[in-house]
């Protein structure tokens, strides 16, 4: 039977051609920058057959690993991509599951996009290419392309073997084009479609097609996968040999009448296929495949038998692939924006605390939606009227890198615009002394008797103008028990440590030989084991403090000084469950600059990790306007959320 895909695949070769005579040296080039870096390929229907190819191609240069995803799957990924290449493969670039998948990659923040497409106008395109993206436009020689894209992965595949061949080291150069031309001119010869289709001549379309394959020809299987389902011939699964051993044998033991087994196979595989094999039963139908050393080459050429094949198996059951029965509702489903819409919502600060979120696993908010969280949570923070506001230091005024150094002058400056306007502020601080003295410094004499400081995470508070190394906190007992137990437990630590007798111990994670189980280390610390203490972390150290100690008191005693109505904006940096701010940041009116919980209707960030430590503070002490006679808000609009990203 010869139909639409049977003419395609009359001119594939012309676009082979077209591939060999084309330039692969930007190509290639992208190629070898990424060979070092994690690398994610994203393709779906026929372009994910080029995803895989595309790993393959990595794998047998590089020996590097390729993660091969759909769209959907990277849209919901959780993983952080900031150093990894972002690979597209798509037809036409115009699909709106591969714009969504663009449009993650840009708002992610991927080290590099390369989007390999025919249709280097797409609107996939066009954002890759705005978001300082690459695109790689590969030649087809039948634009139109057909139900299954057929030309568009040819040439995809083309351009893509060519251009691993450049940096391969030793290019083999026009004896591989002459080599692969060749191959794809036999297979699609008369003679070798009609062979095949005489080896599936028993093929009905209930029977169920067993793919078992050597994973190193997961193109090729993918291939065959994917057209099937497409095209509706026959039903299908895909293993590998001992995937399939585990049980999935099952099935031909029940069906083998109705079963044909296609066996891809390899140099490396095939005394594992034919070991299998003698065991199957004899009355099963069973087609092989050879594919040789199974490289980029053997897999290229693997694309052409598989073409060949399905229109083999298309012509036994009277399905014409490139022109199958398809419902009304195909366009529909196949247009549908939905996941365009699902990475629009998925906006940095809700990326930031799904991840959060899906860390903690919270089982009594399995069923919040973190879009409903926030919309309430930033409606809380836009509609209040603050008249006080509480700061942490470190990670929120100070870089923690620059814990050491001053507060910027910008930032400063807003500081001392809001004291000049009546706004009360605190610093809730884990440290000593120190936070109280670096203020003095930077912030003029006449508003060091307006702040005050809640020195040692709220266990100790004076205005910046008391110098607390001369006015000390008393000691608390439960501390001096806690400083005898690290003391007689010296082994948590990589250097000798002393402890000071006061309201709060803080060991830096540079002090401690393992500063991931510190946490479970010190369970067994009598006043932490009996809750008369509490650990607590930063970005840079933790912090054993009496239990009843918060940087809450820095809160509660602002919010004794405002007038009814009035409320406290809260800025912090650690707001996990076991971060020093978090106390501070799951109030209405709290915002991290940092980490955030994983609770849903906890913490929150305003710019997601996007923007985080002094430069978010700066901005929203910027947005912070007057409003009424007292008190101040946040100008929502002038932060411009989304500027950050795009």
């Amino acid at each position: 039977m010869r139909g639409r895909f049977s003419e395609k695949l009359d001119r594939v070769g012309d676009t082979v051609a077209l591939g060999i005579a084309a330039d692969a040296t930007a190509l290639a080039r992208a190629i070898d920058e990424s060979r070092a870096r994690p690398t994610i390929a994203v393709g779906s229907g026929g372009s994910a057959i080029a995803a895989d190819y595309f790993a393959r191609c990595r794998e047998t240069l590089f020996s590097a690993r390729t993660y091969v995803e759909t769209p959907m799957q990277f849209v919901l990924g959780a993983s952080s991509i900031s150093d990894s290449d972002v690979w597209l493969f798509s037809a036409s670039s115009d699909n709106a599951d591969v714009q969504a998948a663009v449009e993650t990659a840009i708002k992610r923040r991927a080290r590099s996009i390369q989007l390999v497409t025919r249709n280097p106008d797409g609107q996939a395109a066009t954002k890759a290419r705005a978001a300082g993206g690459q695109v790689h436009d590969v030649p087809v020689a039948d634009r139109k392309d057909g139900y299954l894209a057929t030309h568009s992965l040819v040439a995809t595949t083309t351009a893509l073997l060519l251009a691993s061949d450049l940096v391969s080291g030793e290019p083999v150069g026009s004896g591989l084009a002459e080599t692969y031309l060749a191959g794809v001119q036999e297979r699609l010869s008369a003679k070798a479609r009609a062979g095949l289709q005489n080896d599936f001549r028993s093929l009905k379309s209930g029977d169920t097609l067993l793919v078992l394959a050597d994973p190193q020809v997961k193109p090729v299987a993918t291939l065959i996968d994917t057209s099937l389902w497409e095209s509706g011939i026959c039903p299908i699964q895909t293993t590998d040999f001992r995937n399939f051993a585990h049980g999935r044998h099952a099935w031909i033991h029940q069906r083998s009448s109705s079963s044909v087994v296609l066996a891809l196979t390899g140099q490396d595989s095939r005394a594992v296929w034919q070991s299998l094999k003698n065991s199957l039963p004899e009355a099963l139908r069973v087609v092989e495949f050879d594919l040789g050393r199974s490289g980029r080459l053997a897999n290229a050429l693997g694309v052409i038998d598989a073409l060949v094949l399905i229109e083999a198996m298309g012509g036994v059951v009277n399905i014409d692939p490139g022109r199958p029965p398809i419902g009304s509702y195909a366009k529909d489903i196949y247009e549908d924006p939905a996941l365009l819409s699902l990475s629009a919502a998925l906006a940095p600060p809700i990326d930031h605390k799904r991840t959060a979120v899906l860390r903690y696993d919270d089982p009594l908010s399995q069923h919040l939606l973190l879009t409903e969280a926030r919309r309430d949570w930033l409606t809380g923070i836009s509609d209040a009227v603050f008249g006080g506001l509480v700061l942490d230091y470190d990670g929120t005024i100070v870089r923690t890198a620059d814990r050491y150094s001053p507060p910027a002058d910008d930032l400063i400056a807003e500081l001392e615009r809001l004291l000049s306007q009546g706004m009360k502020v605190a610093i809730a601080t884990g440290r000593g002394s120190s936070a109280g003295k670096d203020l003095r410094q930077v912030l003029r004499p006449e508003f060091h008797a307006g702040v005050t400081v809640a020195y040692y995470n709220g266990g100790y508070s004076r205005t910046l103008d008391v110098d607390i190394k001369v006015e000390r906190p008393p000691a608390e007992a439960a501390i001096g028990e806690a400083i005898a137990w690290l003391c007689a437990n010296k082994g948590l630590f990589v250097r000798e440590c002393l402890f000071e007798p006061g309201v709060q111990i803080t060991i830096q994670k540079d002090d401690l030989k393992n500063p991931d189980t510190f946490s479970a280390d010190m369970k067994t610390c009598p006043p932490i084991a009996d809750g008369r203490v509490r650990l607590t972390r930063s970005a840079h150290s933790f912090d054993l403090i009496p239990s009843a100690t918060t940087k809450l008191a820095a809160v509660k005693g602002i919010t004794e000084e405002l007038d009814e109505g009035l409320a406290v904006l809260c800025v912090g940096d650690s707001g996990s469950l076991s971060g020093n701010d978090y106390a501070i940041l799951a109030t209405p009116h709290g915002i991290s600059v940092g980490d955030v919980c994983g609770v849903a209707n906890g913490c929150w960030s305003f710019f997601g990790d996007h923007l985080l430590g002094p430069d978010a503070l700066l901005e929203l002490l910027r947005a912070l306007k007057p409003y009424g006679s007292k008190g101040m808000k946040i100008d929502v609009a002038s932060l411009a959320f989304d500027r950050s990203w795009t």
